[in-house]
């Protein structure tokens, strides 16, 4: 199913960009920040950061992503690895961000765990995920996922690990039909993602937290 053509399509879907601009936005990253993904997928993510002059590492647990990021990704440095056992020295890295894995994962705690140990302390942590909550959650549905998160649920299990959270938000709000909801409710996420009525229930869903 993670073949090239699935993650060719969604990296170049209008959502991806979006998430990307928002992930780059919370992570903040500064000139020289050493920034792990973990979940590199084919390696959209760690191009976009390439295109903004940052040089990251992506870890994935499949030998076909990997391959696939390499190539995305030639001045970014790619591995194959767990999520929960990450070959790096404790507080390496600056900046972790996680696009749609924690779904996926059986033990969150396990992994998000493993994420702080790799973290300097004060390192920022940055998640997106299917969001729980959403109205319609058949426009997300994997057979790959284990468990969805709803955004208090997400927070505590960040909080738990070791984490202060910092900032939760979903984005592209459920509007009547899933047609109209990716047609308006994702060029026009920015008017809905701050508004209390939409603020948990949007498709995805976005958490920021600092390394204690």
């Amino acid at each position: 199913m993670y073949d090239e053509e699935y993650y060719r399509y969604r990296e170049s879907t209008r959502d991806f960009r979006v998430e990307a601009k928002l992930l780059y936005q919370l992570l903040r990253p500064e000139p020289g920040s050493r920034i792990l993904e973990v979940g590199c997928g084919g390696g959209a993510f760690l191009s976009f950061l390439e295109a903004r002059g940052h040089r990251a590492v992506g870890v994935d647990v499949l030998e076909e992503a990997v391959r696939l990021a390499t190539r995305a990704a030639p001045r970014s440095t790619v591995l194959r690895a767990d999520a929960s056992r990450l070959p790096f020295p404790d507080a390496h890295f600056d900046r972790l961000v996680s696009h749609h894995l924690v779904e996926h994962l059986e033990d969150i705690g396990g992994a998000l765990r493993e994420w702080r140990r790799v973290l300097r302390p004060g390192g920022v942590l940055v998640v997106c995920t299917p969001n729980r909550l959403y109205p319609s959650p058949r426009i997300f549905e994997d057979p790959g996922h284990v468990h969805l998160y709803g955004r208090r649920e997400l927070e505590g299990a960040v909080r738990e690990c070791g984490f202060l959270v910092t900032e939760s938000f979903t984005v592209f709000p459920h509007l009547l039909r899933d047609r109209v909801s990716v047609a308006v409710g994702v060029p026009l996420y920015r008017l809905f993602y701050r508004l209390p009525g939409f603020r948990d229930r949007g498709r995805s869903l976005f958490l920021s937290a600092v390394r204690e």
